[in-house]
């Protein structure tokens, strides 16, 4: 895929929109699985880079600490890896499918954009707590203990990977068809010459 003015404002644009999203449960992870169905590579990576850094910002500003955010603060690299990690796998994966598949009718493309925001999804949920569990096994916040924690992270996995699966697609297809494979020449008017020699242009 080429690096265009138009794939660089919506990489731009994603990022940003983790600002956003962080916020809300299940759809959090939003952006980054649209930009690993839409980007390029290297720009699926800088959104997903954007999202773990945003996300590790919020533990400091939330008015709540919560069990990941107590994680986060002590191991920040649990907040910005996996992410990346995650989207560079809903990527490969999207990839893959377009090149086994090739999915031509919309249908397809959707197909092929669920599964690889599920994939992502799963993927980010499952590199967390693995190292949550691997790194802070003691962790603990409010009675709230690893043990607990760990298989309550899986279940909101579980939900957002529905979420993931549901959302993106109708917006990755769309921004695929009209905004990144839109025609980003300005039409010209064609000129006719006359019989007399002169030259109209059809406005």
């Amino acid at each position: 895929m080429k690096i265009s003015t138009r794939s660089i404002t919506l990489a731009a644009t994603l990022a940003a929109l983790c600002a956003v999203t962080g916020l809300l449960p299940f759809v959090f992870f939003l952006p980054v699985m649209v930009a690993a169905t839409t980007l390029t590579v290297g720009m699926t990576a800088f959104v997903g880079l954007a999202f773990g850094c945003i996300s590790f910002a919020y533990c400091f500003i939330a008015p709540t600490p919560s069990f990941a955010a107590l994680g986060f603060m002590q191991a920040p690299y649990i907040a910005i890896f996996p992410r990346i990690l995650a989207a560079l796998g809903a990527f490969g994966a999207y990839k893959l499918i377009e090149h086994l598949a090739k999915p031509k009718k919309k249908v397809g493309q959707i197909a092929a954009v669920s599964i690889s925001a599920a994939i992502g999804s799963l993927f980010n949920t499952a590199l967390v707590v693995t190292m949550f569990v691997l790194i802070l096994p003691n962790l603990s916040l409010g009675g709230v203990t690893m043990l607990v924690a760990a298989p309550e992270m899986l279940i909101s996995g579980a939900i957002e990977c529905a979420c993931m699966a549901a959302i993106v697609p109708p917006i990755s297809v769309t921004l695929n068809r009209v905004v990144l494979r839109g025609k980003d020449k300005l039409h010209v008017p064609k000129t006719t010459v006359t019989d007399n020699g002169q030259q109209n242009g059809n406005i």
